[in-house]
């Protein structure tokens, strides 16, 4: 029979079944009731199964990041939130990764940023980095797309100190869609090409039903192009107007270096919680739980491009703000 371990990739359905020893995790694949696996002996009766996941990141000794930066008028009303993102971002990149990081806008044209200033780089402050952000032109462009194209492919300056066997971090913000006419696969085909690893970030106006604005995003001003290629590189979306934006762009520069915690989504029974890499359980000497901070704490790294999972029984649901 078919054995299903991957408990995200195929869509199943999970239910809890009694039985002589307590309660089994069943999968249930295809529609096709014959196709199951017991994944875990759960102890809780009448509980939820929940699984958390994410997919391990590559450990990069270089990597050069873009930050792209809508500089039109509209910006103005998130000057704030986009000072407190830099600040975090500054405070958050890792201290033992060789990283570059360069401010560009978000127009189409040769004038995207300050042309001879070289990137920051390890040890630099959030001094350094305003000063570089202060040095941006003018510029009401909202091409995203084409600013990071014209800037990796035709800068001189760029030539001179972007890496092309480093990754490379592109973080979009902008309260306005991206208005190039280069298509989202059109961008995604040629930006992963561009480098070994490559990863994407967006903070701008998101789809007015997860938005949390006091104002309603006009459709013309969501930026569904970004969202579309960040969620082709498995990116994040930040919602612009999102009070912790700051924390948002320390957790998009994390793509920087591989997972090592992962606070869960909701409280376990801790005695039914199982990691999973590429569908087997890992040893429990490899990770631990701490109820504190509700965060698993992975004692060895999970492998580059793996799939983790994190199955458990909820003892209490925690509720997205």
């Amino acid at each position: 029979m078919t054995v299903f371990r991957n408990v995200l990739l195929i869509v199943f359905s999970v239910f809890l079944m009694s039985c002589d020893n307590g309660i089994d995790y069943v999968i249930h694949g295809g529609g096709d009731d014959t196709d199951t696996e017991i994944i875990y002996i759960i102890t809780e009766p009448d509980v939820d199964v929940w699984v958390d996941s994410f997919i391990q990141v590559g450990a990069y000794e270089d990597i050069d990041i873009l930050w792209v930066i809508d500089g039109s008028c509209s910006m103005n009303a998130h000057q704030t939130n986009l000072l407190n993102g830099i600040d975090h971002m500054m405070n958050n990149l890792p201290s033992d990764v060789n990283w570059r990081l360069k401010m560009i806008t978000a127009g189409d044209g040769a004038r995207i940023t300050q042309p001879t200033t070289f990137p920051l780089t390890r040890g630099d402050t959030i001094t350094e980095a305003l000063n570089m952000y202060n040095l941006l032109p003018y510029d009401g462009g909202e091409t995203g797309f084409a600013a990071v194209q014209h800037y990796v492919a035709f800068d001189a300056y760029a030539a001179t100190w972007m890496r092309y066997d480093a990754a490379i971090l592109v973080v979009f913000v902008s309260d306005e869609r991206e208005q190039s006419t280069i298509t989202v696969p059109q961008f995604s085909v040629w930006y992963g090409s561009q480098r070994p690893a490559t990863y994407l970030a967006f903070i701008g106006n998101v789809y007015a039903a997860d938005s949390i604005c006091p104002y309603t995003p006009n459709s013309n001003m969501t930026g569904a192009k970004y969202i579309e290629a960040v969620n082709n590189f498995g990116g994040n979306v930040i919602d612009i107007c999102e009070e912790d934006w700051a924390a948002g762009v320390g957790e998009a520069t994390q793509k920087v270096k591989p997972i090592e915690e992962y606070e869960l989504e909701h409280i376990p029974y801790e005695d039914t919680l199982v990691v999973f890499e590429d569908g087997l359980p890992m040893e429990k000497a490899l990770w631990h739980y701490d109820g504190s901070n509700n965060t698993v704490y992975f004692d060895v790294t999970p492998l580059e491009d793996a799939l983790v999972e994190m199955a458990y029984s909820v003892k209490y649901y925690q509720l997205s703000p």
